[in-house]
């Protein structure tokens, strides 16, 4: 009776319900009965089980296929042992319906996996774990398992093991064939779970074995399953039954006889034909969760979509769930493309930004890696095509009533996020359409500023002609000209004096006046001497720059030039009067920062000029004294032929 009551008390307090949790039962004895069974413990999984247990949250990574859900789920049993309440989440629905972004309950979230009674192990693709809007994810960040790192990675010994595990008497014909891919252990299952195929070949070429047999099904005339696969890849790996079974909208049904005609199926193929070959490609392509319909595996996913974009590509962009066009297309080729994505082939680049539009005015926008831009940053299409470059794409959104004066979460607007890239002719359709061009972000760089700084001369002529600010400042009191001064564009700084910048406008950091004299007052012409950029320099003192210019903490233009070690701008300076002995607050001269930086060059100019030798700090300290402390001999023989006294 006692353990009745128990039992009873138990169920009344478990947060979890009951159905639910009958339905994690069978999943944890699902792990322990099939995956367990045909699990190698390597060292990734003892060091993962170790991380989760002195930390509350352990992320294992890896590339598609190297093993991680198979990881994660033997770690998650071992806990289970240890009498931990083990809850598998499979969907990231299931964590959305309880929230709906991550940012705002981050740390509540980090407060509650602290206590370290909670423990959560997440298992996550490497490109999406790189991906730079993972980091707003950080407590996921703390403790990561990569198991392809060196320290981490399979052992020949345990492939030796996986090998025999599922290939039994073959695994000896694939042994020079461990390394090829870091799925192998995926590719073991497989091949153990279709042992048909020719075992050299598919270690070697897994994913044309797969091309092949797929192409089969169209030369055998198995049309509809060949449709039943293209259509898995156009609803995104998740067909629900109901879909071939129950009343659908009109807009479900177009998209079923698209793909049917595409596959050389009638239009009127029956849904109830099409639920029949699902099941006959089960344990081979497809499997059933629930009453879903999917890949057997994320890989199998990545090959179907990847054939299927190259045999109906134009069905694809037209049809499929707005996961696959963000996930699986770009319009471009790029350097750290993944491997299964598709290029848009130039005639098919309009109806693809038909597509982005039209879901667009859904309310769908499109993100690297299958991140909602609403759920993440707030960057509309119209600003990812900006700062893409990508001109067609935003003429035709704009066409769309695109707002062009839409800022994200970094307050950057449109014009903003073409500017940071240089993308001129992007630039001049917002600036055509009316953008607004003086505004700034939440550090208050302008449009201006940004083109002044990355060197984008026919921009910023661009914006100059059209009125822009070029006397606001930045948070740390930058204005664009020092923008351009910092980083040597000559030309743009020529063209902001011509429009009248103030070439003695100092910097304000942080807000605070310059007659405040705060300790980072830089000038145009501190700038440049700091960068080295003579050219900018000769220019600025053309122009009546303050060369004498001293900083509240003793600097000068000279100076800096001086500490930088540039001869040429040190000489510019002296020919234009400024004073050859000059000190910084330190009482060290111009000599005396040569001697202890090291300056040889320089401290022959100085001296060849005149400069007093014996000149002491305010420490007492002589620039023969400074040379011998750092051990500069070149220089103390230079100081001794001239004078130099200790």
């Amino acid at each position: 009776m006692e353990r009745e009551m128990k039992i009873i008390k138990t169920s009344q307090e478990d947060p979890v319900p009951p159905n639910v949790r009958a339905n994690i039962k069978e999943i944890l004895e699902s792990w322990k009965d099939t995956d367990d069974k045909m699990f190698i413990d390597t060292r990734a999984a003892q060091q993962v089980l170790k991380c989760i247990k002195e930390n509350s949250c352990v992320t294992i990574s890896a590339s598609s296929g190297a093993g991680k859900t198979a990881t994660l789920r033997h770690v998650a049993l071992q806990m289970a042992e240890n009498e931990y309440d083990v809850l598998p989440v499979t969907y990231p629905d299931e964590i959305k319906n309880e929230i709906n972004i991550w940012t705002p309950v981050i740390d509540h979230l980090k407060t509650v996996l602290e206590t370290n009674l909670t423990k959560t192990i997440v298992a996550c693709r490497l490109q999406v774990y790189k991906d730079e809007k993972f980091e707003c994810l950080s407590v996921f960040k703390s403790c990561v398992c990569n198991i392809l790192s060196e320290n981490m990675c399979l052992l020949k010994t345990e492939k030796d093991s996986i090998a025999k595990l599922y290939l039994k008497e073959k695994a000896s014909d694939i042994s020079q064939y461990h390394d090829l891919y870091d799925c192998f252990p995926l590719l073991c299952k497989l091949y153990h779970d279709n042992p048909n195929r020719e075992v050299a070949n598919f270690f070697q070429n897994p994913f044309s074995v797969y091309e092949a047999e797929i192409d089969k099904l169209l030369e055998k005339g198995y049309h509809t399953k060949y449709c039943a696969l293209a259509l898995c890849v156009v609803l995104n790996n998740n067909l629900k039954e109901e879909m071939l079974i129950e009343k659908v909208n009109e807009e479900t049904r177009t998209i079923i006889e698209n793909i049917c005609a595409a596959c050389k199926l009638d239009r009127g193929t029956s849904r109830t034909i099409l639920l029949d070959e699902l099941d006959s490609l089960t344990h081979t392509f497809i499997k059933k969760e629930g009453n879903v319909y999917k890949t057997i595996h994320g890989k199998i996913f990545d090959i179907l979509a990847y054939y299927f974009a190259k045999k109906i590509k134009y069905c694809l962009i037209q049809n499929a769930d707005s996961g696959v066009i963000k996930e699986r297309f770009l319009l471009e080729r790029n350097d750290d493309m993944e491997q299964f994505i598709t290029v848009v082939p130039k005639k098919y680049h309009q109806i693809y930004m038909q597509r982005m539009c039209d879901d667009w005015s859904k309310g769908k926008w499109f993100c690297n890696h299958g991140v909602d831009a609403d759920n993440c940053s707030d960057q509309s299409p119209v600003s990812t095509a900006c700062a893409h470059g990508h001109i067609e794409v935003v003429k035709l959104l704009l066409d769309n009533g695109a707002d062009f004066n839409h800022r994200d979460d970094q307050n950057q607007s449109c014009v903003m996020n073409a500017s940071e890239h240089g993308h001129t002719e992007v630039v001049k359709l917002l600036l055509e359409k009316g953008a607004d061009f003086n505004q700034c972000d939440y550090r208050r760089p302008s449009s201006l500023m940004k083109f002044c700084k990355h060197g984008h001369t026919d921009i910023v002529k661009m914006l100059l002609d059209r009125g822009a600010d070029c006397h606001s400042c930045d948070k740390r009191g930058r204005t664009s000209i020092m923008k351009a001064c910092a980083n040597g564009h000559t030309k743009i700084v020529k063209m902001l004096l011509d429009n009248a910048a103030d070439c003695h406008k100092c910097n304000k950091y942080r807000g605070v006046d310059f007659n405040k004299r705060d300790n980072l007052d830089y000038s145009p012409v501190m700038i440049a001497c700091e960068a080295g950029h003579a050219e900018i320099i000769k220019i600025l003192l053309d122009n009546g720059a303050d060369y004498k210019y001293v900083s509240s903490w003793g600097q000068s233009p000279v100076m800096e030039a001086c500490i930088r070690g540039h001869t040429e701008i040190i000489k510019m300076l002296l020919d234009k009067g400024e004073d050859l002995n000059t000190c910084n607050s330190d009482g060290e001269s111009l000599v005396m920062v040569a001697c202890k930086r090291g300056r040889t060059e320089i401290v022959k100019m100085l001296l060849g000029r005149g400069a007093d030798c014996n000149r002491l700090d305010n420490k007492g300290q002589s620039p023969l004294m400074k040379a011998s402390e750092y051990g500069h001999t070149e220089i103390i023989n230079l100081l001794q032929d001239t004078g130099g006294a200790v």
